[in-house]
């Protein structure tokens, strides 16, 4: 990971064969990398981790506050939108999870007879030779009745509870904390998993003293995190998007708070680009126009925005999705399950396609479109849900996909015992009008 960020590592490469068998002699090789390691002098690419940096390197031509006006109920219906929208792409996403890519997607549901996706994923297929995930019978099709609890919805009531509990200048150490007070260790994985387990030895340690900060921090954070560029921070962007309408600056800057929690570069410019995006889609109803002010918040030179640009112009450009996949899954499909680029790309793919000729976005092509592509289909149906449900409206999602909900979703963050969908989405919209300085 660290030769494709630029960094020179020969010297440490060559180093490693020959460290002894000891936790503590890696520990010592990875302290020593982390302080000299250096960017080559042939990248390309300009990526920086923190904020003043991220922002000077953004596009001139970029707007942090999009202007368009819309009342206070349509920004309401939309922020209901994106909350209900979130959690059914979530659900459709769930049993494909894990190890599915688009052709054994495909296969499975033609043997069900349900390709191309316009339902809940089907519990049983003559062509079965996966097995769907057996903890997710909850949300297969026939089987739907709510929004089972699941990481992605957790990451977004934790965003809204860290602004609830910190308010809107809550920082990377707030949000540590209210990790630590609220979300099992066993709920989470990668490099969440890594920062949980060192922030909750360092938190006892020294007796509940306050976290590191500043370099401190980022060495902390850095500190033998190998999934720094996985799509752990990406999936927790949404609440930051939800309570900034059409203010993407502010949206990149509360996301890139929380991002930094866990990730670096293309891993933390994922969480502000969905952050932007959303905040885009209250004011852009062309899903392009949502998108492109997103990687607007981003470093222009960026590995991540080039992925981006070239994802949104193939999608533009060509009008079979799976022809675009096709070109996505050949540059960036080596990234696997939660890959960031291949993720995103799916996502804008999706999006782009579901849109008419008058670029309205069809909510129910939007996460379809995107779960059978494959790969993390419920985070990815998730951001993609959340993205369509703003853009589209509360009012305008298709009844078939709320009502199987019945207005109820779980999730195992300390507290949290509102299970209402739409009391949550209240909570998001009254937390919005505060960010705005209208309650």
């Amino acid at each position: 990971m660290l030769e494709k960020q630029g960094y020179d590592i020969i010297e440490y490469k060559n180093r490693f064969v020959s460290i002894p068998d000891s936790y503590d002699a890696l520990i010592e090789f990875a302290s020593s990398m982390n302080k000299k390691i250096k960017i080559r002098s042939d990248f390309q690419y300009e990526e920086p981790d923190d904020l003043p940096k991220i922002q000077g390197s953004r596009p001139k031509e970029h707007t942090d506050y999009i202007k368009n006006y819309i009342g206070e109920r349509e920004i309401k219906d939309k922020t209901y939108g994106g909350v209900a929208g979130r959690m059914i792409g979530c659900v459709l996403g769930k049993p494909l999870e894990i190890g599915w890519d688009l052709p054994k997607i495909k296969e499975y549901l033609e043997g069900a007879e349900a390709w191309p996706l316009n339902n809940f994923v089907p519990p049983h297929s003559s062509a079965q030779t996966g097995t769907l995930r057996r903890d997710c019978i909850d949300s297969m099709k026939g089987f739907v009745q709510h929004m089972q609890e699941d990481d992605d919805i957790n990451y977004m009531v934790l965003g809204l509870k860290v602004l609830e509990n910190f308010g809107c200048k809550f920082t990377t150490q707030d949000m540590a904390v209210n990790w630590i007070n609220n979300i099992p260790y066993m709920w989470t994985w990668g490099p969440e998993h890594t920062i949980y387990w060192q922030l909750t030895n360092y938190y006892f340690a020294n007796s509940g003293k306050p976290l590191p900060s500043g370099n401190d921090w980022d060495s902390f954070a850095d500190f033998i995190n190998s999934g720094e560029e996985l799509i752990g921070a990406m999936i927790r962007g949404d609440a930051f998007g939800l309570v900034n309408p059409g203010q993407t600056g502010l949206a990149a800057e509360m996301a890139w708070r929380d991002g930094r929690l866990t990730h670096k570069k293309t891993g933390l410019y994922a969480e502000m680009w969905v952050a932007a995006t959303i905040a885009a889609a209250y004011y852009e109803r062309d899903p392009a126009k949502a998108i492109q002010a997103g990687i607007d918040q981003i470093p222009d030179s960026s590995r991540y925005a080039e992925c981006l640009r070239e994802s949104l112009q193939w999608s533009s450009e060509e009008s079979d999705w799976h022809k675009v996949w096709e070109k996505i899954n050949e540059k960036w499909g080596h990234l696997g399950h939660a890959g960031t680029m291949n993720e995103s790309a799916a996502i804008i793919n999706a999006l782009i396609h579901s849109a008419d000729d008058k670029n309205n976005v069809d909510f129910e092509k939007a996460i379809c479109l995107t779960v059978m592509q494959g790969w993390d289909t419920d985070c990815a149906g998730a951001t993609a849900g959340c993205i369509a449900g703003v853009l589209c409206g509360y009012n305008n999602l298709p009844e078939k996909w709320l009502s199987k909900l019945n207005d109820t979703f779980y999730c195992c963050v300390a507290t949290e015992r509102e299970t209402g969908i739409k009391k949550f989405s209240e909570r998001m919209y009254q937390m919005s009008r505060i960010v705005r300085g209208r309650a």
